[in-house]
């Protein structure tokens, strides 16, 4: 089974490139799609499985994927097989050094290829507050660049970024968001922010108009599903009725449902669609 380490690995390197347009962003003004994270499938979307998959994620009512690596294809097959398919790529989670100034370029170039506004970062930074506080100005940099080419750069958290506390009483998430320009976005997950005990909609409400993605998790453990909307009696939830309108009024473009639970099935993203269907979002 290909790990995540792994497939953010894989190479970049592609020719051509066709520009994106960017579009008008404001609260309230978009209606957010439903995509799923390729990362929930991974023991089954593989190499010749591909087309496949696509198709059954199309069918099931998903608008786009979100990439955490290429399958060794070319960004070139990756744009014809989302035309395809009727596919839109709704992000590509990307390791940290692809963001940095001697690598940006090729990743622009690489996403305006397949259709790509949205780089993401998930997790992996580290180190004390003042680090964090480079980590932010990496970022800023890298999103003045993407800002260019009509994408958009931004940091997926765990549970890390919200339970490691530092002397000033201020959290990872906190002080990276905190120094970041406006133009990083975070693309938080749900589940992961619950599951650390904190409350989603406080951060959205510290950090407004930041949010352009958001991975729809639900928690996750013993006896959980990995399917939205599913969980043991008793045990940690997201309050979806509650955290949906708030997400949406920051303008949210996407929901991006990530179900690890089983990653060599179908069943459990399409129970999180179904959910969706169910509350209106997909």
């Amino acid at each position: 089974m290909i790990t995540r380490r792994e497939m953010l690995k894989q190479s970049l390197a592609v020719s051509g490139a066709a520009l994106l347009v960017p579009r008008l962003f404001a609260a309230g003004n978009v209606k957010a799609k439903a995509g799923v994270q390729l990362y929930s499938v991974r023991g089954i979307c593989k190499n010749d499985k591909v087309p496949e998959i696509f198709k059954a994620l199309k069918e099931m009512g998903y608008a786009g994927v979100e990439f955490a690596g290429y399958y060794g294809k070319s960004a070139a097959d990756l744009r014809q097989l989302l035309d395809d398919t009727g596919l839109q790529c709704c992000g590509t989670h990307i390791g940290a050094g692809t963001i940095q100034p001697e690598n940006i370029g090729k990743t622009i170039e690489f996403n305006q290829t397949i259709g790509n506004k949205y780089l993401v970062v998930p997790g992996g930074l580290n180190g004390g507050e003042d680090e964090w506080k480079k980590h932010a100005e990496t970022f800023s940099k890298a999103a003045e660049t993407a800002k260019k080419a009509g994408m958009y750069v931004g940091y997926h958290n765990h549970q890390h970024e919200f339970k490691n506390k530092f002397p000033s009483g201020k959290c990872a998430w906190d002080v990276f968001f905190s120094n970041a320009s406006p133009d990083v976005f975070m693309q938080m997950d749900i589940g992961h922010c619950v599951a650390a005990g904190e409350d989603p909609v406080s951060w959205v409400k510290k950090f407004p108009q930041r949010l352009r993605t958001v991975h729809a998790k639900e928690v996750y453990g013993k006896g959980y599903s990995g399917v939205l909307g599913e969980y043991p009696e008793g045990g940690s939830h997201v309050d979806w009725d509650t955290v949906f309108p708030v997400l949406e009024n920051d303008g949210l473009e996407w929901y991006i449902v990530e179900s690890e639970a089983h990653a060599d099935r179908l069943d459990d993203v399409k129970g999180c669609v179904e959910f969706l269907k169910k509350k209106g979002r997909a």
